[in-house]
C-alpha cells in the first residue's frame, strides 16, 4: 500500500454505476478517457497510464508529485472489477535480476558470509544509501535477505548502516500497509482518518545485519539510530513527516529481540495474510507487529489529523 491509502476508495459509490480515487468521481466519460488511452499504440504500461492520469484529474500527493504508486494500483483495482482492459505487461514482475557480468561490483561487495566473521570497531554512523551505492544495496540484501529484495514503490527510504568504515546493516523503509488492526486500534483510527493519514506511518519493510558481522546489541542500537531521524529525513524527501513506525516479526524464524530492546511496543499477531499486487492471500505465517511512535503524542496527532514535525531529535546520524 502507498499514498495514504486512497486505493481504499477503489470501490462503487452508493450510486453503484461510478468509481472513486483521492476525492474524484469517476463516471463513464472519465472511465472512457482511461480506456482510450490504455489502448494506445504503442502500449503504455500501467505506470505510464497512471502517471497521465494523475496529471489530468489532479492527483498529486502532498509533495507535489503525481501519486503514480497508488493510482497503480487503483487501476489495476479497477481491471479486477471489469471496469478497465489494462494493456499487456511488457516484462514480467519479480524479484531483481542481475548482469553475470558485473564482476567488478561483486568483488567490491565484501568477504563471503561464513568465510570470514567481522567485528568492526568505531562510531555507529545510519544514514540514507547515496544513488551509485544501490546496484551493491540491492545486490547485498537480495542474497542475503530471506524474503530477497523487490525495488520498492511508493514513498521510500533505503539506509545503510556503518561501525567506523565496516558497513553492518542494510534497511527499507516504505509506506505502511492499508490494514493493520492492531495498529489501527492503538491509534484509536476510524476508516476515514485511515484513509486520510496513513501516509504519517512508515513501515520497515527490511531489515537486515550481514550475516558476517558479530557485534554485541547492535541491531537494536541500530534501530534506534535510524529512528531518531527516520522523520525528517521524510519530510526532506516527501514534503511531509511520518508519526508512526510499524514492522512485522516472523516468530517461526526470529523473536523480535532487537526491537523490544529498542523500546518498540508489540500489539498482537497478524491473521497469516500476504498483500498480492491486487487483493491478499493467505500464508498461515502470522507475524508480530510492532510500532514504534516517532512523536510523543503520536497518536493523539494521528487521530486528531494534526501532522505536525516531530519532537525534538539529534539530527546528528553519529551514536
Amino acid at each position: 500500500m502507498t499514498d495514504g491509502g486512497h486505493v481504499l476508495e477503489a470501490a462503487r459509490s452508493p450510486e453503484g454505476s461510478r468509481f472513486a480515487y483521492r476525492g474524484t468521481q469517476l463516471g463513464p466519460a472519465e472511465l472512457g478517457w482511461l480506456q482510450t488511452a490504455a489502448c494506445e499504440r504503442p502500449w503504455p504500461t500501467v505506470v505510464d497510464l497512471a502517471d497521465r492520469a494523475c496529471r489530468r484529474f489532479g492527483w498529486i500527493r502532498s509533495n507535489g508529485e503525481p501519486a503514480v504508486a497508488s493510482c497503480s494500483v487503483f487501476l489495476r483495482c479497477l481491471a479486477r472489477k471489469g471496469a478497465l482492459r489494462l494493456p499487456p505487461p511488457r516484462v514480467p514482475s519479480g524479484r531483481i535480476t542481475w548482469r553475470n557480468d558485473d564482476a567488478a561490483m561483486i568483488r567490491a561487495l565484501g568477504t563471503v558470509p561464513g568465510m570470514v566473521e567481522c567485528q568492526p570497531e568505531g562510531p555507529l554512523t545510519v544514514r540514507p544509501i547515496a544513488k551509485q551505492e544501490w546496484t551493491g544495496f540491492a545486490l547485498h540484501m537480495d542474497r542475503h535477505h530471506y524474503l530477497g529484495f523487490s525495488k520498492p514503490s511508493g514513498e521510500s527510504i533505503c539506509y545503510a548502516a556503518f561501525v567506523g568504515a565496516e558497513l553492518v546493516a542494510l534497511m527499507v523503509w516504505g509506506a505502511a500497509v492499508p490494514y493493520n488492526a492492531h495498529r489501527d486500534r492503538y491509534i484509536g483510527w476510524d476508516s476515514t482518518t485511515r484513509t486520510r493519514l496513513l501516509d504519517r506511518v512508515v513501515n520497515q519493510r527490511r531489515f537486515l545485519v550481514l550475516p558476517w558481522i558479530r557485534l554485541h546489541c547492535l541491531a537494536s542500537r541500530v534501530l534506534a539510530a535510524n529512528v531518531r531521524r527516520l522523520s525528517q529525513d521524510w519530510e526532506e524527501k516527501y514534503a511531509h513527516p511520518v508519526l508512526l513506525a510499524e514492522t512485522f516479526v516472523d516468530t517461526a524464524r526470529y523473536r523480535g529481540t532487537c526491537y523490544r530492546a529498542a523500546n518498540w511496543v508489540q500489539l498482537g499477531q497478524t491473521r497469516g495474510f500476504s498483500r498480492l499486487r491486487v487483493g491478499f492471500a493467505q500464508n498461515h505465517r502470522p507475524k508480530a507487529v510492532f510500532v514504534y511512535p516517532l512523536h510523543p503524542r503520536a497518536p493523539e496527532r494521528l487521530r486528531a489529523g494534526q501532522s505536525g514535525a516531530p519532537g525534538p531529535s539529534r539530527r546528528d546520524e553519529v551514536q
